[in-house]
């Protein structure tokens, strides 16, 4: 390993101990720390496809054994029922388990299909509905197993500001509303036709593919349980979800869902798309709105869609992450910031009128 890449790799893990960990899994921050100073466990990470070089698909990878079944200490930590120090229990699973990661890391991929979000998705629906009218095609970009498509049927709750969803639903949203009122309704506005779009959708029938879908959630931040209850809710009538590249698909998808207004959604999918992907993906919503009302409701890292203004930032400097829905008509766009949002749904500040 040549001492620049290793520095380059153990500052990435540095930094999403810092910025993605510190405030939302004390677990991960531990760990991402332990594996930033550590060379061995590094090089596992190098020697892999540079995908693979991401923490959170080694993160992931770790997760998945324990969930198969491995036996060891880690195991307890990550179920709460041990406060013993994650990090070099961590790195001794990538010790002795190093050829089971390895092909992990080989050909499995970063798939977040957090179900949380659906509660700050809710309210971007409400808003597009009272501007488009209902019911409403949905369209989401990244869709991984396609959750999101299923917003409506989860209980979304607001605290004093009400509740949208069926209330025997069997996952429930909690979302604190720090600032702002959204427009929280009984239910969500009706929605048509749904399809999703991912490079490599999950297949929930496939126990593997459902099991490294919920190694993919931070062990340590409640969500686990939320997750199983989502696929377990979608596994008799899974959304249908079509493989391919957004921007190959994109166009044919829309077009093919009727007459409805179109809502498409991405959410934290966005800034994984390079320069010329992002224009190209603008350019083709900006096309197909001169056919239909479009709206584009989006989740990421403030600054990722330009469409939405300069970037905001926390009162320390960093990043923040935004709610944003940009509105199509006859090619034209308009940017609206609807909200700074926790990227798990956690809690919204509401921003727009």
């Amino acid at each position: 390993m040549a001492p620049g890449q290793l520095d380059e790799l153990a500052a990435l893990w540095t930094w999403f101990a810092e910025h993605s960990f510190a405030d939302g899994s004390p677990l991960y921050h531990r760990v991402a720390t332990a594996v930033a100073a550590d060379e061995e466990v590094l090089d596992l990470v190098l020697q892999a496809p540079p995908a693979a070089h991401l923490p959170l698909v080694l993160l992931g990878a770790v997760h998945y054994l324990l969930l198969d079944g491995l036996e060891h200490p880690l195991a307890d930590v990550y179920a709460g029922r041990s406060v013993a120090d994650p990090g070099p229990l961590f790195l001794d699973v990538c010790r002795t388990q190093r050829p089971a990661l390895a092909e992990l890391l080989a050909f499995r991929h970063t798939q977040t299909n957090e179900c949380g979000r659906s509660a700050l998705i809710g309210p971007a629906l409400t808003w597009a509905a009272e501007r488009l009218g209902e019911p409403l095609a949905l369209v989401d970009v990244g869709a991984s197993a396609g959750l999101s498509l299923l917003c409506d049927r989860y209980r979304l709750d607001y605290g004093e500001l009400g509740t949208t969803g069926p209330e025997d639903s069997p996952v429930t949203v909690a979302c604190q509303v720090v600032a702002g009122r959204p427009p929280v309704a009984d239910r969500l506005p009706e929605l048509g036709p749904r399809l999703g779009i991912d490079r490599e959708p999950v297949d929930l029938s496939d126990p593997d593919d459902a099991r490294w879908l919920l190694a993919c959630v931070w062990p340590d931040t409640g969500r686990l349980e939320r997750t199983r209850a989502a696929i377990e809710l979608a596994r008799p009538a899974p959304p249908t979800v079509v493989a391919g590249d957004a921007l190959d698909l994109l166009g044919p998808t829309v077009e093919g869902l009727g007459e409805d207004p179109v809502v498409v959604l991405t959410t934290w999918a966005f800034s994984y798309f390079g320069a010329n992907d992002r224009r190209a993906f603008t350019e083709q919503l900006a096309e197909l709105s001169t056919r239909r009302p479009l709206v584009w409701v989006s989740g990421d890292l403030a600054g990722v869609v330009e469409e939405l203004g300069p970037p905001a930032t926390r009162p320390d400097g960093g990043p923040v992450d935004v709610l944003g829905a940009v509105v199509y008509e006859h090619g034209r766009a308009e940017g609206h910031l609807l909200g700074l949002v926790h990227p798990h749904g956690a809690w919204l500040d509401w921003r727009a009128a």
